[in-house]
Parts: structure tokens; sequence; C-alpha cells
């Protein structure tokens, strides 16, 4: 803003500002009060008095150094008066050595002559005396404040307001008499403030209007630090609104404490903490608002000032708690010096910042100058002794200012945020098309990704190194997971444009309950978490789209378990009237009310820096939201921090009377249109597949097909009737299981979604008898989504066929896997991974180093190195000419040459320590010891810099030999120690802890013991019997 406007606008204020007070001085001292004049106030023929109250301002008589009440003198003996004095005004005693005229006590004696006509009942308000006080009407003590004395020692201080109403009869005469001593106010003493008195009625009136006058400006400035608290709680985490409130709080203690002095009136305080709290709130006020100034324009305010005066603000409100008062009054003329310097500075701060920065800031600006106009007319009356009402209209005018400045910013920001809402909506559309664009354009090259991936995997995994494999392991991971991520923008987009169509049929909810939890208990490995199914198998079924009640259970459980460490997640079911309510539960960490008031939102999940961020983009609940609703249900959450959530939908109960689930064979198509329920359609005999000419063995096939519909048992019979097969049939997973044990199975065709049991467990089951390659496994499964394809083959399936199914597809795929099961050969795998792993590159690498560097140095040790390596290759390699054990000697043997290799290689910071027994002859598995051993120095010792020892121990116990390999090194921490014998929380396939240990209960009968202290060492000892 130009300075011009500025000046001008400025002037017109300030002549406002000005023309306000003077009119209100004018209205106040406009009125023409009778003045005492030697001791007598005439009221006689003055006809405002039943109106009007007065001052008693004038000439008083005056007793220097006498209370004749307190030392039993009579003012009759006093007479003619010692003096006259002027009120209000501070008294000067001669007799006062140390308070400079100030100190001492006095009597001030009135006589008000009245019309005997006027009213009995009479009233006189003392707002202040220094420092204490006796009224006596009549010569009968009516009020007082403190206790006056001769000597500070019998006085008490104490300059509270008080008002005495008395009853005078037939008197045309009041005597007033006022008892004042003052040993503590060094600049003033005396009466220095008008008496007020005046019939019952006018006076009570009158005190009343000036108390309203100043409960409405505190109750003005009380509603601005309101608001400005309202909203620092309600999140406008802005400090200048705690600075302002604050400040603003001051004040109103400020004008409690001075003008009308209301606060001593409800607050029992002392004269010397009521004399210093008005210090400390003074300079607390000017504390928060040099703080209020440097958060609003931090450039214009130089640090180091503002550190320096906040440290002086402190420093002074500390001296005014403990320094005594005389002491502080003396000094006061620098205490309101701190407090004016940034009450003067404000104006010229905001000026500046208006001219180069914020126009806006002409209101700050405004309300600094109303403020600082109130602090020079306070200095103006305290001068010129005026006394007139509290005038706190400046103030008043300051905050409107104020509430003007935020309301141009809301009114500013409103309209940004409209302009921006249009753009934002558009940008919104925009972002949907792109990343269903990009998601869609994504998809085939992350599945190639993914693909090859595994394709090297697969390939190379007997030549990749621990850190190479975990790493292409979490390569497919990740590869995964972004898949997810894609099926979901593209499912939320086709959601916004209402492109997905539900195909609705009579669906078991257990049996898609079972389904999914089979599907995400392979998702919680490592997890001490338990998936429970608690919806009865003989729940009612419910008419909704199978394929997306999948998806819907299928997001709740995912983000149950995604937020929960340990526990238990359940899903349960109960019917409400024509409606089923499902819930999935669990016992993660929970949510706090803000975040479930947004969770169904789309793209909202936990910050990024916060300890429940899980990754993901959001969309899950949205989703299922949505799918919910589309089904004429409702979802809800209820959740409670650190104790778990519970997610509640409801879908309707098919009222038709279907038994179960319509034919599984027809769910929705692909392309999410619909289809008929006639389950012959299903049969595509358009099919572009072409029939096989696959020779099948002369014995016929024995096949199980697992399904709890006959329907569809029988379209499957009848797909293989006139096949080489010998068919059977099962109606859930636990039938089959039976039926397993009563013969020889070449292949097991199992649909996924059944009650009791679903075809994931049913998978799993299997695979804890057969392997892959001893009975195959073909999954029917409704979903063709990765998450359902990926769960079933982590269960164990060897292949999966997509419904509605082609039955040329169905064959080839069943003629496929039965010539598998016939071709493939359960293989040497354990002894061929122990010689790979044995056999490790980076080992041989250094101990080739180690040679060519000693050529150079010690040919002697040299020659003894590769013998040492040349016996190592030799017990490391002859292990696998089919002797499943081999002589402990052996096995020490290739340690030996194993120790000495590393010990040329680390020197000092490898340390081996033999304890063997003489005479010890046991077998052992190969490679027992050996794994221990490289564990306890690639893990242990060398982890450390300063290196360590390994000691390897044989000691016979009896019956038995203990074998035991123990180092100082790093140790196992407890969570780590718990799992490292379980092979479902242990990935490792090698020959390390968890083979030995499969490997020793195989051969042995025997198990690795494993106790470890971090940062003190691991000791992993076994027991082997003797031979008899």
């Amino acid at each position: 803003m130009k300075k011009t406007k500025i000046w001008i606008i400025s002037t017109i204020f300030m002549v406002v500002l000005t023309g306000l007070r003077l009119e209100w001085l004018q209205y106040n001292l406009a009125a023409d009060y009778p003045v005492a004049e030697q001791g007598v106030l005439d009221l006689r023929g003055w006809d405002s008095l039943t109106e009007h109250s007065l001052p008693l301002n004038g000439e008083w008589e005056f007793y220097p150094g006498v209370l004749p009440f307190r030392n039993g003198s009579s003012l009759s003996e006093l007479q003619p008066p010692s003096q006259w004095i002027q009120v209000p005004a501070t008294w000067n005693l001669k007799d006062d050595l140390y308070g400079k005229g100030k100190y001492g006590s006095g009597t001030y004696r009135l006589r008000i002559l009245l019309d005997p006509d006027k009213g009995e009942s009479y009233g006189v308000h003392i707002t202040r005396i220094k420092s204490s006080s006796e009224v006596y009407i009549n010569r009968q003590l009516l009020g007082h404040s403190g206790q006056p004395g001769m000597t500070k020692d019998n006085y008490t201080p104490l300059e509270k307001p008080y008002t005495m109403y008395f009853t005078i009869k037939d008197q045309s005469e009041i005597e007033l008499i006022i008892q004042v001593s003052n040993f503590d106010g060094i600049r003033s003493g005396g009466i220095v403030h008008s008496v007020e008195f005046g019939l019952e009625n006018a006076l009570r009136k009158n005190i009343k209007i000036k108390e309203n006058v100043l409960w409405i400006a505190c109750v003005a400035y009380a509603l601005h630090a309101l608001y400005g608290f309202l909203l620092y709680v309600l999140g406008v985490r802005n400090k200048q609104l705690i600075s302002f409130s604050m400040m603003i709080v001051c004040i109103i203690f400020a004008t409690l404490l001075t003008d009308a002095r209301l606060l001593y009136k409800w607050l029992p305080f002392t004269y010397i903490w009521g004399q210093k709290i008005v210090y400390i709130v003074m300079l607390s006020g000017a504390f928060f608002l040099q703080q209020l100034i440097k958060d609003k324009l931090p450039s214009w305010v130089p640090n180091r000032a503002v550190r320096v005066y906040k440290l002086l603000c402190c420093v002074a409100i500390l001296a005014v708690c403990l320094l005594p008062l005389h002491i502080v009054k003396g000094h006061e003329t620098l205490y309101f010096a701190l407090m004016f310097i940034p009450c003067l500075l404000t104006p010229y701060v905001m000026y500046r910042s208006t001219v180069k920065q914020v126009s806006d800031n002409i209101f700050l600006f405004l309300a600094a100058l109303a403020a600082v106009s109130s602090m020079i007319w306070l200095v103006i009356y305290e001068k010129a002794r005026i006394e007139v009402p509290s005038y706190p209209f400046d103030l008043i005018i300051a905050m409107i200012c104020i509430a003007a400045f935020w309301f141009k910013r809301f009114i500013g920001v409103s309209r940004d945020a409209q302009e921006l809402a249009g753009i934002l909506q558009k940008a919104d559309k925009q972002k949907d098309e792109f990343l269903f664009t990009v998601a869609h354009e994504l998809r085939n090259p992350l599945h190639g990704m993914i693909n090859l991936s595994e394709s090297v995997f697969d390939r190379e995994q007997n030549k990749l190194g621990i850190n190479s494999a975990n790493d292409l392991h979490l390569l497919v991971k990740v590869g995964r997971r972004m898949s997810y991520m894609l099926n979901d923008l593209l499912d939320i987009a086709r959601l916004k444009e209402n492109q997905i169509h539900l195909n609705f049929e009579a669906i078991s909810v257990h049996g898609v309950a079972s389904s999914v939890l089979d599907m995400l208990r392979f998702m919680i490995e490592g997890k001490p978490i338990q998936l429970v199914n608690c919806i009865p198998a003989d729940f009612p079924p419910v008419f909704a789209d199978e394929y997306r009640l999948n998806q819907i259970l299928f997001n709740l459980l995912h983000n149950a378990i995604k937020y929960s460490e340990a526990g238990e997640i359940s899903v349960y079911a109960e019917i409400k009237g024509e409606w089923a309510s499902i819930s999935v539960a669990d016992t993660g960490m929970g949510m706090d009310s803000e975040t479930i008031s947004r969770v169904f939102e789309a793209y909202v999940q936990a910050p990024l820096d916060s300890a429940s961020f899980r990754g993901g983009v959001g969309l899950g609940l949205n989703i299922c939201k949505q799918l919910v609703e589309m089904h004429g249900g409702t979802i809800e959450v209820r959740s409670e921090s650190n104790i778990g959530s519970i997610f509640t939908f409801t879908l309707k109960l098919d009222t038709d009377g279907a038994d179960g689930k319509l034919p599984a064979l027809v769910p929705e198509a692909p392309d999410n249109t619909a289809v008929s329920h006639d389950v012959r359609a299903s049969l595509d005999t358009s099919s572009p597949y072409t029939e096989l000419n696959l020779t099948l063995p002369t014995d016929k096939i024995q096949l199980m097909i697992v399904d709890d519909d006959p329907v569809n048992l029988n379209v499957l019979k009848s797909i293989f009737a006139n096949e080489h097969y010998d068919l059977f049939s099962a109606i859930n997973g636990v039938e089959a299981l039976a039926l397993l044990e009563t013969g020889v199975w070449d292949l097991i065709i199992s649909d996924v979604t059944m009650p009791i049991m679903s075809g994931y467990e049913l998978t799993a089951r299997i695979r804890e008898r057969f392997s892959i390659a001893e009975l195959p496994v073909l999954l029917l499964t409704a979903s063709n989504r990765e998450k359902d394809i990926e769960a079933g083959f982590r269960s164990g399936a060897n292949d999966y066929v997509t419904k509605p199914v082609n039955a040329t597809e169905l064959k080839s795929r069943v003629r496929s896997l039965t010539n598998l099961k016939k071709s493939v050969n359960e293989g040497l795998r354990m002894e061929a991974a122990l010689l790979q792993a044995q056999i490790k590159p980076h080992f041989l690498i250094n101990t080739f180093n180690a040679v060519s560097a000693l050529s150079k140095i010690d040919r002697g040790k040299m020659d003894d190195l590769i013998d040492e390596l040349t016996n190592y290759f030799r017990l490391g390699i002859d292990f696998q000419n089919s002797d499943r054990l081999v002589t402990l000697d052996r096995e020490l043997s290739l340690i030996r040459s194993y120790l000495y290799i590393q010990q040329k290689r680390f020197q000092d910071r490898l340390q081996v320590v033999w304890e063997i027994d003489d005479n010890i002859q046991v077998e052992i598995p190969p490679l027992t010891i050996q794994p221990l051993v490289d564990n306890a120095v690639t893990h242990g010792i060398l982890k450390r810099p300063e290196g360590g020892e390994v000691r390897i121990r044989v000691a016979d116990i009896g019956q038995a030999v203990e074998i035991s390999v123990s180092d100082n090194g790093m140790g196992i921490d407890e969570e780590t120690l718990k799992h490292i014998l379980d092979i479902k929380t242990n990935s490792r396939t090698g020959i390390g802890l968890l083979n030995t240990d499969r490997r020793l209960k195989r051969f042995c009968g025997s198990t690795l013991r494993v106790q470890s202290v971090v940062e003190s060492g691991t000791v992993v000892s076994f027991s082997v019997a003797k031979k008899l």
C-alpha cells in the first residue's frame, strides 16, 4: 500500500479516536459540581443530588500526624484545623525523612451541609486511598481498607475499594472523617482519588454504570481471547493465536486491577501482592505483544533483540516476585520503560510491513495506533489529575481492527478457495483419468518384470548367493504389491465411471470367508496372528456377487493383517431381519477418532513418518464401501487405539429359498457383464483352445473332484465322462481328506469357495503329506485376481482354472498335471542343496587371494594353506557319495581345515579353543558341526572389529556325546532366538541351523539347543547317542 494512502487513513483514524475521547471528557467533566471550601461542602439547594452522585473534591481539613480515633484524642482538641489540603491530591508531610513527604499518617475532615428534605439514605464510595484508611460518618466507623497506624509496625496496608451506606434523620449536616496511613507508597500518599458521595440510589446507579462499562470492555476482550484459544485448540496450530490470546488476558487483568479495581473485591490480595501483580501483568502483556509481533512479522524484528527483550522481561518478572516492594517501586521507571518498548515499536513495525509487504496489515497498524492512543491518554490523565470514568473504547476499537484483519483474510482465503475448488475438481478428474491410463499401461510391463524375476530366481537359484536370492524374492514381492495397487486404481476408476456390474446369486458367506482366510493365511508368516472363521457352515446364503464379496472380505482382512502385529483376526456374522451383518474384527493398533472419520475416503492412509504407516495407496476400504453400497448394504467401523477395530457391513439375505449358492461355475464374467445362470452355458464349445493329442497311460487315472455344489459336480463329471479317468467326488474338504486315505490318487480338482474347509486350506492340508509332484492339485476359482491366484499357489496348488470353465482348457490342464505326476521323480534335493551351499564363491575367492598374497611372502605357509584348502574340498564334496552318516573325526578334520584357512585370513581376530575328549567314537550327519562353526565365525566373531574366540567342545556324557560350538560374538536378540528353529518363520533353505536341526532329527533323533545373550555370545549344542 502507498505511503500517502496509509497516512491519510491513519490521520482520519486518529482524528476520530481523539474526537471520541474529547467528547467523553466533555461529557464527564462538564457537570458543575459543588466544591468544598475550607473543609465545608454546601449542597443545600443543589437539586441534582437526587439524580447524580458527586465527587467530594476541594479543600478538606487536614490534621497531619494525628489519628484521633486511634490514639485517644478528639478532633475538638485539635481545632482550629492544622491546615487545609486539596482532595484528591497526594500529601506532603514535612516530618517524613524517608518517603519524601509521602510516608506518615493524617486525618481528613469534611463537613457536608444538606437540605433535610433531600432524603435519609446516603452513601460514600472509596476507590483508592494510599495505603490504608478508615471512614467515620458522624464519628461512627462505617468502613475501612487495611488498618491505619502511627508507625509502619502497627498499620496494615490495603487499597481495596469499598462503599458505605448510612441513614440520617432530621439532620442537615454530615461529618465525614477519614483516617489515613501510608508507609509503602513512595510516590504518593493520602486521598489520591476522588471520594464519591450521594443518595444511595444515585450512588449505586453511578457505580453500576462504571462497572458495567468495564464489564462490557472485558467481555469484548475475553471473546477475542476465547476465539484465539478455540482456534488453536480446534486445529489452527499457529503460535500467533496463543500470543494474542495471552496478551488479551493480560489486558483484562490490567483493566480489572487498575480502573475500578474490581478484582480486589473478589480476590483476597494482600497489599504487597496486589501491587506486584499489576507489574507482573503489565510486563507479561508487553512480553506477549512482542512475541505476537515476532510471530506475525519474523523478518521485521531482529532475533537477537527479541532474545534480549525476552530475557529482560523474565528477569524483571522474577525481580518483582522476589524483591521487597519498596525496591520494586523505586525502580518502576525501568519497568515502565520495558513495558512501553514493544507498545511504541509495534505501530512502526506494522507501518513498515503495510508499506512493503501486505496491505491487509493496515488493520493491524490501526489497532496498534488505537492501543498507543489509549496509553498516551492514560499518561495525560495521570499527570493532569483528570478523573473520569474508564474509557475502554480505544482498546475495543483495536480489537475490532484486529477482527477486521482476520475477516478480511478469511474472505480472501474463501474466495481463493472457491477458485481453487474448481481447478481442483478439474484436476481430480484428470488425475483419475491419468491414474486409470497409467495403471492400465503399467500392468503388462509390471507382470513381465515379475515373471522375468521369478524365472531368473527359478533358473539361477542354485548359483545365487543368499543376498541376491533375497533381493530377487523382495523384487517379486514388491512387484506383486504394486500389481495390487494397480488393480485398486483400476477398480476405483471403474467405480467412478459406473462400469462395474454385479452378478447377483445366492452365496455361502461361510465358504467365501473360509477361502479368503486361507488365501491370506500365507501372508501372516512371521506374525503370531490367528485367523478365525466364526461364521457357522449353515449360515443362510446372501444375495450378492461372489467375486465382489470375495473382494470386500479380502480388502477388510488384508487391512486387518496389515495393521496387526499379534493377536486374533476373526470373521463372524449374524442375522438382522432380512439382512446379514458380517464383521471383521482384529486386535491390532486400532484408530483414533480422526482416522475413523476419514477411514473410508479414497487415498487416505497414515502419514509417511508415523508408526502406523504400512504403505499402499489408501483405496481398499473406499472400494469396500462402494461395493457394499452397490449391494444395497452399509458399512461402518468401531475402533479404539491400541485395542483393535471391527468393520461391519450388511448384505441382503437370499429370501428366495435357494439352497446354498447357485452354480459356482457361472460367476461374474471377466468383462464384468451379466451372464446366464444356466450351468450348461458355461461349457463354451467355441473356445480358442485346441484339443491336444496327448496319449494317456493304459491304467486309469484316479481323479478326485471336490465341490459343495452337486450341480457343479455333475457338470465336471460330464466333462470327463469320455476320458480315461476314474472319477470320485467329495462335497467338502473334510470328506476329501477322508477319501484321500482310501487309495492312491493322481490328481485333486477342488473348488476354492466351500463351507467348513476352503480349497486353499484343503490344498495346504494335502501338502502336509504330499509334495507338488507326488499329488497335483488343480483349483477352480471364481476370481482371476492376482491375489486369489497367488494364494492358491502359495497354498500348494499346481494350477488353477477360472470359472466359468472352458471344457477344453480344463481337460488340457488335467492331462498336463497327470503326466507331470508320472514323469517327475523326487531327487536328492537336500544333498544337492548341501553341496551347493557349502561351496561359497566369496569364501573361495578370499582364500585364493590369501594364497596369492602368501606366495610373495612365505611359500611354506602358502603350501600349508593349499593343503588345508585341498582337505576342505575333499571332505566337503565326499559326503555326497551316499553315506548319510560320517565319523566325528572326519567332520572335525573338515572343521580344522576351515578354521585354519579363516585364521590365516583374519589373524588375531579369530581365536580357536578345542576341548575334545579322548576315544570318542560316534557318527553324525555330514556337515553338521561345520555350519555351526561357520555361523559362529561369520555372524558372531567377525561382526566385532576386535574379533573374538570360538570354542569347540566334544564331551563324553555317558550314553551320549555332547557337541557344542560357542563364541563370544554379537549374540542373537530374544525375538530372533524364539523363531530361529521354526520352519514357518525361518525362510532360509540352506544348510544353516534350521537344516542342521532337521537332519539331526531325521538321522539321530536329536535337536539343536541354542542359547544366546546379545553382545555376550552364543552357544549351539546337541547330543548324539553312542553306538552300542
